[in-house]
């Protein structure tokens, strides 16, 4: 008996199984238009504002570059640390403005490390 035969006796089996790649689908359509997708081009390409934590001088970058200067870093990322500031002669002080963005990065940058095994 084929799947063909299967799905003629039992049309539930058939519709369930539709209605799950519909859902599927609509599902990562609004995810793939999201711009709150930590890997979405939208969110990427915002500018965001970065403070140093020694002098409060501000300055602004592309989120990209901001998480490639955390991803390159050795080790976990310290949520008292950030990437190298040009105001305190490159220590790694630059954090970004917003705190609960700042956090939800450390997190996220530091859980990918440690997936990866860069997590030192």
């Amino acid at each position: 008996m084929g799947i063909r035969e299967i799905l003629n006796e039992k049309p539930v089996i058939g519709r369930s199984i539709a209605f799950v790649a519909i859902a599927a689908a609509i599902f990562f359509a609004f995810r793939a238009g999201s711009n709150s997708a930590p890997d979405s081009i939208e969110r990427r390409s915002q500018t965001v504002t970065i403070r140093d934590t020694l002098t409060g001088d501000e300055w602004q970058m592309n989120r990209g570059q901001f998480e490639r200067l955390l991803l390159t870093q050795d080790g976990k990322i310290s949520p008292d640390g950030g990437i190298p500031s040009q105001f305190s002669d490159g220590k790694p002080v630059g954090v970004l403005v917003d705190k609960n963005d700042w956090e939800e990065t450390v997190n996220r940058i530091n859980a990918m490390k440690e997936q990866f095994g860069s997590g030192g």
